[in-house]
């Protein structure tokens, strides 16, 4: 049932757990510094890949020489595709119990890479938007303007849970419900908060 409330969900770092930022600074020693979610969502190397834009091998080339890396591209991309490590413990369940009554959706920042390991966590949501299938990334507006047109609902509808704040501003802007979750244990709260599960449910994380 296409009515149900859509609640749209970021996946790393919100549903599923993702090493990415615990094994960066262990690459970068003093190559970059300051705020790496935002240094990450700014990369012209990531962008491009995460537009589909490029493939592995080049994305890999360009991220190395852009942050200044001290490793090879083939040992990169080893490490780059083991950073998502699947749901965090409950959340599966989490999503389930929430599908009964609502629409779940995810918006993710993605790449043909990660994407393939999510056969799993795909198969808890009822519609998935991918930013390398879509050709757009967050925080650019116009990935959210296509995900309602898709959806086909009012902005004001859709609840968003990103664990970025920059994302969650983006979506604000184009007038989605946005709310900043980092983690199962504080999504939990915010669904809660927000009167989407009542207040006995879980635990989950």
């Amino acid at each position: 049932m296409n009515d149900r409330p859509v609640l749209l969900f970021d996946l790393g770092g919100v549903l599923v757990e993702n090493t990415m930022f615990e094994d960066l600074p262990n690459l970068m020693g003093e190559a970059k510094a300051g705020d790496l979610h935002e240094l990450w969502l700014s990369s012209p190397a990531v962008q491009s890949f995460e537009r589909g834009g490029i493939d592995p091998d080049a994305f890999a080339r360009a991220f190395i020489a852009e942050w200044k890396l001290p490793t090879s591209p083939q040992a990169f991309l080893e490490r780059f595709a083991a950073w998502p490590r699947g749901f965090f413990p409950g959340a599966g369940a989490l999503l389930t119990a929430l599908r009964a009554d609502y629409r779940i959706v995810y918006l993710s920042n993605s790449n043909a890479l990660h994407w393939a390991r999510f056969g799993d966590i795909l198969a808890h949501a009822d519609a998935a938007f991918a930013s390398h299938l879509c050709g757009l990334v967050k925080p650019d507006p116009a990935i959210f303007e296509f995900v309602v047109e898709r959806l086909g609902r009012d902005p004001a509808d859709i609840h968003f849970f990103d664990d970025s704040a920059t994302n969650v501003a983006a979506a604000r802007r184009i007038g989605l419900q946005a709310h900043r979750t980092v983690g199962l244990e504080a999504l939990s709260k915010t669904l809660i908060a927000q009167g989407f599960m009542p207040a006995e449910s879980g635990p989950f994380a």
